[in-house]
């Protein structure tokens, strides 16, 4: 048959040839691989938000003081702001080695998009932004589209004041493989973009004035976006001081393990008590098929008992063997997963679930741990939303992404796991590329729909922070947060990380998290000398008042919005303060 075709194909194109009829050459797709650095724009922010412009006019495209550029194609990608370019004019033109170009897709114009990739103009560093989640699910599914880092556009929704009511959208958004979830500026949306940040995923805002823009960043929005260019920067000139506009997330790592044996149902609520905002724990899979409480593969340094690979082990028999690694004294053995549940579905922890399950040994993918913790999920709905996965290991990231696809799951780093070691094969394909190729470890996280969980050593300064904090601005403006595994002390108040993850998390109890809790009000003279003793709030829940700085953004009669600024005195030399700031208050003048 083949030849067959051949043979005809042949003869029409001669034919053609005879008759004078010229056949148009297949024409490859012109390609654009850069992926542009993404500088700060000088504010004193730790994390420092993505300005993003949604441009009513060509001429706007021209300015500075954004990331990346909105524009919306019709169905024959043609774009018009003031005059109709093609998309690929326009970007070639206008946004090209300047922004990330992030279109605007509906179910009409996403595979005229597609097709546009694939046949006109390859670009990689691509962002796309949609209001229903299966365009978004449309672009993942697609061969080349799910290069694409996409946005969910939440804007028409109302916020409620219960942090849990965004899960679903969280879900929907990760399921879809996509990061970052746009909302408008309502009075709760300081309770969801604290919430979908502690989720791993980052939040946007469409803001239209710059007070919008103020309430949205203090709020702990990672990105604000506006048709007006100087809304984003006037915005951002309120934060010039050096701190975090929302509080870092504190993740006890194995739970509390200064006075208590780690991952044990003492340390974890000790966490609680301590003001962590997650728990990090480690799960293996027993041979009976049941999920506990445990980092290391054997249970003899944390037990003190002759070697025991917990798979190889029923839970019957391991629930008679103490925990020692700390102290004998408290009687504790290893919890399970469900213990840990049953202990924290009344609270707002967030647990992080590290999938160590014997470092996915043959034995261990045959018990189908992940099945298993599926089911352990479903058991407890009071922990809905409640849940990060974290691993070392491919299958299990695979097997997040095929059995529980609307939990976040982020990547620990190139971790051989034991069947790959066994079969000769690299971790993660070979795949894995290190933070400083941003373009290979987009493609390598977007295809396995994984999160960032890790940091890059600084080889200069012997230290993890220093090229972190310059490969983060990058990241975070494609929708990857950085989170961190794992401080021993406070430097992490020095780093630009979402979720610090700690071994010294109740090091942080009576630091400050929230300046200026509850309502505020300030006389004139306060006002003037820019000077107020404020009610702050420590990570454990014990209020301080402290003098801090104020900050005005507008005044009208009797009334004023302003921001608190503290500085948060540490104690460690690593990080011995930082500044963080109050949400935008709107206060009485007196």
């Amino acid at each position: 048959m083949k030849k067959i075709l051949l043979v005809l194909s042949t003869l029409i194109l001669a034919v053609c040839l005879t008759a004078g009829i010229t056949v148009p050459a297949y024409a490859a797709p012109e390609t654009y691989s850069t992926y542009i650095n993404v500088a700060t724009q000088g504010s004193g922010l730790m994390i420092e938000p993505t300005l993003v412009l949604e441009p009513t006019e060509e001429a706007q495209l021209t300015g500075k003081g954004y990331a990346s550029a909105v524009v919306t194609p019709d169905a024959a990608m043609k774009v018009d702001l003031g005059k109709e370019r093609s998309l690929k004019d326009l970007f070639k033109l206008k946004i090209k080695d300047k922004s990330i170009l992030v279109v605007r897709l509906g179910k009409d114009t996403v595979q005229p998009f597609l097709d546009w990739l694939d046949k006109t103009y390859t670009v990689s560093d691509v962002m796309a932004i949609s209001d229903d989640v299966t365009v978004l699910g449309q672009l993942y599914a697609d061969e080349k589209g799910y290069l694409v880092n996409t946005v969910y556009d939440l804007t028409s929704e109302e916020l409620s004041s219960d942090r849990y009511a965004q899960w679903e959208n969280i879900a929907a958004a990760n399921k879809a493989g996509c990061n970052i979830l746009l909302y408008d500026v309502q009075e709760n949306l300081p309770v969801v973009a604290e919430y979908v940040s502690a989720m791993s995923k980052v939040c946007w805002a469409q803001v239209e004035s710059k007070e919008e823009g103020a309430l949205a960043i203090a709020a702990g929005c990672y990105g604000i976006l506006s048709s007006d260019g100087e809304v984003l920067t006037q915005s951002l000139g309120y934060f010039k001081e050096k701190g975090f506009a929302r509080a870092q997330y504190i993740a006890a790592h194995r739970g509390i393990t200064k006075y208590a044996n780690e991952q044990s149902l003492t340390g974890i609520m000790a966490s609680y008590n301590e003001g962590a905002t997650h728990v990090e724990i480690d799960i293996q899979v027993t041979s009976d098929g049941h999920l506990i409480s445990c980092h290391d593969n054997d249970i003899t340094r944390v037990s003190g008992m002759p070697s025991k690979y917990v798979v190889n082990q029923t839970l019957e028999g391991l629930k008679k063997i103490k925990l020692t690694n700390y102290s004998a004294r408290y009687e504790e053995s290893f919890a399970t997963l469900e213990d840990m549940c049953a202990a924290l579905e009344k609270t707002d922890v967030i647990l992080i679930v590290e999938l160590k399950l014997d470092s996915a040994s043959q034995k261990a993918l045959d018990l189908k741990p992940i099945e298993k913790l599926k089911a352990v999920m479903e058991q407890y709905p009071g922990m809905k939303g409640h849940w990060i996965t974290i691993t070392f290991f491919a299958p299990y990231a695979a097997a997040m992404k095929e059995i529980l696809p609307e939990i976040p799951c982020c990547y620990l780093g190139a971790g051989a796991s034991t069947v790959e070691t066994q079969n000769g094969q690299k971790p993660w394909d070979g795949e894995h590329k290190n933070l400083t190729d941003i373009g290979g470890k987009i493609k390598f996280l977007r295809k396995r729909n994984i999160g960032l969980d890790e940091m890059e050593y600084d080889n200069e300064k012997k230290t993890m922070s220093g090229a972190t904090n310059r490969l983060a601005q990058g990241y975070l403006a494609r929708g990857y947060t950085l989170n961190t595994w794992t401080y021993e002390g406070l430097a992490h108040f020095a780093v630009k990380t979402n979720i610090a993850t700690t071994n010294t998390a109740e090091d942080c109890a009576m630091l400050v998290k929230e300046v200026a809790a509850g309502e505020i009000a300030l006389t004139e003279a306060q006002l003037s000398a820019k000077k107020a003793k404020v009610p702050c709030l420590a990570y454990n829940g014990w209020m301080f008042e402290y003098e801090c700085d104020v900050i005005e953004v507008s005044r009208t009669g009797n009334t004023a919005q302003v921001l608190f600024y503290y500085v948060q005195e540490t104690g460690d030399a690593a990080a011995p303060s930082y500044g963080i700031y109050s949400q935008l208050k709107t206060v009485a003048v007196s």
